[in-house]
C-alpha cells in the first residue's frame, strides 16, 4: 500500500486506481497559497482557507 500525504486531505491510501486518479486530479487544481492558521505556505484547493494540519487541529479542539 502506497500512501501520499498532501496539504488538503491528509493521508492518501493509493492502492485503488480510482484512489489515485483522485489524487492527480486534485493535485491539479491545487493553488500555492499561505495558510491563514500557521501562515505556511502550502499547495490547497482555491477555496481552502487552511492546510489539514490546521483542519485536524481545530476539530480537535485547539485554539485556532
Amino acid at each position: 500500500m502506497k500512501t501520499y500525504v498532501d496539504d488538503n486531505f491528509g493521508s492518501w491510501d493509493t492502492s485503488e486506481p480510482e484512489m489515485v486518479d483522485f489524487y492527480h486530479q486534485c493535485q491539479k487544481t491545487n493553488v500555492a497559497k499561505r495558510c491563514d492558521r500557521c501562515g505556511q505556505m502550502v499547495r490547497i484547493q482555491p477555496q481552502y482557507a487552511i492546510c489539514n494540519s490546521c483542519a485536524d487541529a481545530a476539530e480537535r479542539g485547539m485554539d485556532y
